[in-house]
């Protein structure tokens, strides 16, 4: 390892993401618990040697990552019809890894250019077994895939670059999930006439202090 791995408590780490779940209204079970307190645990060992995020802290790992991608669950879950996810710039896999786990009955594909942190998905994912993830190391824009139902990302780009680089990659009745913190009116300004705003959500992240919200995007 390129440096000392931080202390991990297993335990103490899924008490503490169950009580930050029970401050949602997000049903969990103990098995996806346990799921995501092994993706903390992967994530904490091998953030060392990958630099796989500037959080250090799993405390904050917790809320940043995991409850941060949660909390799209049910947004993503309410697009019609919907059977196959895109999650666009994943890095370390959030939120699809978060959401395959709470979601096991939908198909996500994990898209990143970044080869090293796929790696680290591919490994969480073996080791989950979670049967409903795939991964693509390309940049969207030179990606040749089947159309996605929804689309989903955060912290990836601004809205309007998401849309033009990933619009082909988005059914005619899909729907562009853009997960943001500090959401301000320039850019949803700047977003291109290809798409229109369907609604706006406010995402609630417990002991974060930033603004969430997901912007729903579809076609005109």
């Amino acid at each position: 390892m390129a440096s000392k791995v931080a202390p991990f408590n297993f335990d103490d780490t899924k008490s503490y993401l169950m009580s930050l779940f029970g401050q949602t209204s997000l049903s969990i079970t103990d098995e996806q618990l346990e799921k995501l307190t092994i993706i903390l645990e992967m994530l904490n060992t091998w953030n060392s040697a990958l630099n796989l995020t500037a959080i250090r802290d799993v405390k904050q790992m917790a809320v940043l990552h995991i409850l941060d991608s949660a909390v799209a669950a049910p947004v993503v879950a309410s697009v019609e019809g919907v059977k196959h996810v895109a999650d666009v710039g994943t890095g370390a896999g959030f939120p699809g890894l978060v959401l395959a786990v709470l979601h096991p009955e939908l198909n996500f594909t994990l898209i990143d250019s970044v080869g090293k942190k796929l790696s680290f998905v591919r490994q969480v994912s073996a080791r989950l077994k979670l049967s409903n993830v795939e991964m693509i190391n390309k940049r969207c824009e030179e990606i040749e895939h089947e159309p996605f139902d929804c689309i989903v990302s955060r912290a990836f780009a601004p809205i309007e670059r998401m849309v033009s680089w990933c619009l082909p990659l988005l059914k005619d009745d899909g729907r562009f999930v853009a997960m943001k913190a500090n959401l301000e009116q320039e850019e949803l300004d700047a977003i291109p006439s290809s798409v229109e705003i369907e609604r706006i959500e406010e995402l609630h992240v417990p002991e974060c202090d930033a603004k969430r919200q997901a912007v729903v995007l579809k076609k005109v």
